[in-house]
């Protein structure tokens, strides 16, 4: 009996390997939580460049008295930059022109790429004193898919999406110039 307890007193007092074993515990969890951070920063800096796209896609057409079809594929082309060095292909973007027409907000113009523009004249609606009376502002909106680089965390794809309202700056109101 006495051989019993030494053995189970030597086994208690042992420490050699503990601190392997609580490597062994934690290091799955922290491996987990590390590679968590980089794709949800991935994720965070591409949502950074759809709201960057999105408000320069809104400012440069704002900055304009008339867009033709060269300015706007000009203007597409300079907002898909932004998303270097994602494919800049699978971007949604559209613009549009919204005016007040007696306490209704209606599209005047709209363009889009890889995303359907509105209908001229069609009824959008719009948050409260977004459109001035009798004014018109340029609507820009941009969506795009993230799909996880890892996929382990992040197993659906996830839409970004965003969308902002300039006043045009030289006029007031962009006008469209087609042909």
């Amino acid at each position: 009996m006495r051989r019993i307890s030494d053995a189970f007193r030597k086994f208690r007092s042992a420490d050699r390997g503990v601190s392997a074993i609580e490597f062994a515990l934690i290091a799955p969890v922290m491996i987990l939580i590390y590679f968590a951070c980089i794709e949800l920063s991935f994720m965070m800096v591409l949502d950074r460049k759809v709201t960057s796209s999105a408000s320069s896609l809104g400012d440069l057409v704002a900055r304009a008295a008339t867009v033709n079809d060269d300015e706007m594929d000009d203007i597409f082309e300079a907002t898909r930059m932004i998303f270097q060095p994602n494919p800049i292909s699978d971007a949604r973007m559209r613009v549009s022109s919204l005016y007040d027409d007696d306490g209704t907000t209606k599209v005047a113009w709209s363009e889009g790429r890889n995303m359907t523009p509105y209908t001229d004249d069609a009824t959008i609606s719009v948050p409260a004193g977004i459109v001035p009376e009798d004014g018109s502002v340029i609507f820009a909106e941009v969506e795009y898919d993230y799909d996880s680089a890892l996929g382990y965390f992040f197993t659906t794809t996830k839409t970004l999406s965003d969308e902002f309202y300039l006043r045009p700056r030289r006029t007031d109101r962009v006008a469209r110039e087609t042909g």
